[in-house]
């Protein structure tokens, strides 16, 4: 595994526990403006990732 797809998977790890306190401690935000920033990381570090995994294949 590279630092890279060692990296994404603690974001991913993170963005579930971020979700989980969300829920518990603000049930009623519905616009979540934290999205904007935290949708477009984890594709870009899930795409980076798939790309380093399929080239090594």
């Amino acid at each position: 595994m590279t630092k890279i797809q060692i990296t994404t998977i603690i974001l991913i790890i993170a963005y579930i526990i971020w979700e989980i306190a969300i829920r518990i401690w603000s049930p009623e935000a519905n616009i979540r403006v934290d999205l904007l920033f935290i949708y477009p990381v984890l594709i870009v570090m899930i795409i980076i990732s798939l790309v380093q995994k399929f080239k090594k294949s």
